[in-house]
């Protein structure tokens, strides 16, 4: 399974937003957002985040804690509504600088989904190095 695409959505008054309907399938009955350490969110199914986990737990002891705090600690258990809505917690939105009048953007990206705000992803895509891109994907043969 890959996700790809990108889709836009606005968060009610109710702090619910959509899960796009191209990722709900995929996605499954149940799902998990964290943080990364650039201010966008992350989305794995159930099976990506349990096999994410077990990597993180193999991390000798010293190093793992930080990442256990960072990444585990700010995750949350997503099973979306009916309509395929969730509430996403204040201190993820606060991280990927996410307002309740904002629109967000899903973003696929193969094994995980991400979110950034509106304002951040565009502010992203406007300053892309396409010339280093090329070079990358030139040294692994894409």
């Amino acid at each position: 399974m890959s996700f790809v695409g990108s889709y836009t959505h606005s968060m009610d008054a109710k702090k619910r937003v959509f899960i796009p309907s191209k990722f709900r399938d995929e996605l499954g009955k149940e799902f998990y957002i964290t943080r990364k350490f650039d201010a966008y969110l992350s989305i794995y199914t159930a099976e990506d985040w349990e096999a994410y986990v077990d990597k993180i737990c193999k991390l000798p002891e010293a190093d793992a804690d930080e990442f256990q705090d960072f990444i585990l600690g700010a995750a949350q258990k997503c099973i979306p509504d009916a309509s395929g809505r969730i509430i996403l917690d204040d201190r993820l939105m606060e991280h990927a600088k996410i307002d309740k009048n904002e629109n967000m953007v899903f973003v696929g990206a193969g094994k995980q989904i991400r979110i950034w705000s509106e304002k951040l992803w565009n502010e992203r895509e406007s300053k892309r190095d396409y010339s280093k891109m090329r070079e990358i994907m030139r040294q692994y043969g894409l």
